[in-house]
């Protein structure tokens, strides 16, 4: 179920995100379809990616694709996932782990990660400091943040905090919330906040969102692309249909 964000959570999210630039506008403003679709609150290895710019590439965070299992795997899943969409908390914990023992343990598939962040604090927040771990750290760090996802995305506390007490607010108990759990996953709070202050972050996952829409129209969560091939569903019958399509396309090549 989706639900559309107030005027004045969307207002919060753009002076959140671009401090006062214009980095957030593309998801301000885009079609209605695929905002209401981003607002849902129901809830290794290395490729890099090009559409990271030279400055990002220099700052000291994780501007690259996470991959899981063997990068030389012959069936490449692409996941494109929002941390607090609750339909992604559900694959990682009942679809993931069977896939992971099937097909990536035994090298038949890799698992590409891919943040697709939703217009609302806790998810750009959470999302940032993924990226501010390290490699061998990042795939336990998305699970906590998915296990403990009812805990910090907290959306009807932020509502009443930023009416009753103003945007600074707000953003500090959005901040306070996701830092908390990324403590959980051995990330300092003087961390976290190195990680809120760096630009270069959101940029990087604003592009990454930006390359989802424009390369495979992605518009919810999760969205899984099998070979440069958007699949329908996201169930383990869906992947191993697609998987099977795959080793069959591929044998025919």
């Amino acid at each position: 179920m989706a639900q559309i964000l107030t005027k004045k959570i969307a207002f919060l999210i753009a002076a959140l995100v671009i401090g006062g630039g214009a980095l957030m506008v593309g998801l301000i403003m885009q079609p209605q379809e695929q905002a209401n679709a981003n607002a849902q609150v129901e809830t290794g290895g290395q490729v890099e990616n090009p559409a990271v710019s030279g400055a990002a590439e220099k700052a000291s965070f994780l501007n690259y694709d996470m991959v899981m299992g063997d990068k030389n795997a012959p069936i490449e899943i692409i996941e494109y996932a929002a941390i607090s969409c609750s339909h992604c908390a559900h694959f990682h914990a009942d679809v993931l782990p069977e896939l992971k023992e099937k097909y990536i343990d035994t090298g038949k598939v890799k698992l590409v990660y891919r943040n697709f962040i939703f217009d609302n604090p806790f998810d750009v927040f959470a999302s940032t400091l993924t990226r501010c771990t390290t490699e061998k750290n990042f795939f336990p760090m998305v699970k906590t943040y998915f296990d403990f996802q009812k805990v910090w995305n907290n959306h009807q506390e932020l509502q009443r905090i930023y009416e009753a007490d103003g945007r600074e607010a707000a953003i500090k108990y959005a901040q306070s919330e996701v830092a908390k759990t990324g403590k959980m996953s051995g990330m300092s709070l003087d961390e976290a906040q190195k990680c809120f202050d760096n630009d270069g972050v959101i940029d990087y996952l604003l592009k990454i969102r930006q390359e989802a829409v424009e390369k495979y129209q992605v518009n919810s969560t999760p969205t899984l692309i099998i070979n440069g091939k958007k699949i329908e569903g996201h169930h383990f019958e869906d992947l191993e249909k697609a998987i099977a399509e795959a080793n069959i396309a591929g044998e025919n090549k």
